[in-house]
């Protein structure tokens, strides 16, 4: 993560969108250093830009599913500043792979994002546990040949 800095947004930027949280959020911390990147940004530019960042924010108010961005930072070794609602809320623990806040919540965005950008080393550091929880749930080593093979192993020991 040496060199990151700054976040990332990946999302729609209309003013009706999650997005709106974190316009608002600028108002709070007018410091921030965040990239907004659209849904229409091509995947290569998408990671480029998690390459370079020190954190991606993820303001959305409803999730059910996991995102697959979430993942794709976690495999990147990229914390993420998060609301917590839905899949978020399980996926992220605040200060180990990640950080925080109250969905809708501009202030406390504000202040999760310049938090983060007042500690980078510890930024780096979840940006690590990010992406060993990546390769923990997201990276398993099962295929239908281990798989098949841990079986029969098991039913020859009974």
């Amino acid at each position: 993560m040496k060199g990151r800095s700054g976040g990332v947004y990946i999302g729609a930027l209309a003013a009706d969108s999650a997005a709106r949280t974190l316009f608002a959020a600028f108002d709070f911390f007018p410091g921030a250093r965040i990239e907004l990147l659209g849904t229409e940004a091509p995947r290569r530019r998408v990671r480029e830009r998690m390459a370079r960042a020190a954190y991606l924010v993820l303001p959305d108010e409803w999730y059910y599913d996991v995102p697959r961005i979430l993942i794709e930072a976690f495999a990147n070794a990229l914390p993420v500043i998060a609301s917590g609602a839905g899949a978020l809320a399980d996926l992220i623990e605040p200060g180990r792979n990640g950080l925080v806040f109250a969905p809708g919540s501009a202030r406390e965005l504000a202040r999760r994002l310049a938090w983060a950008e007042a500690f980078p080393e510890r930024m780096r550091q979840m940006g690590e546990c990010a992406q060993a929880d990546y390769q923990a749930r997201f990276g398993a080593d099962w295929t239908y040949a281990r798989l098949f093979g841990e079986r029969r192993r098991h039913a020859r020991a009974l």
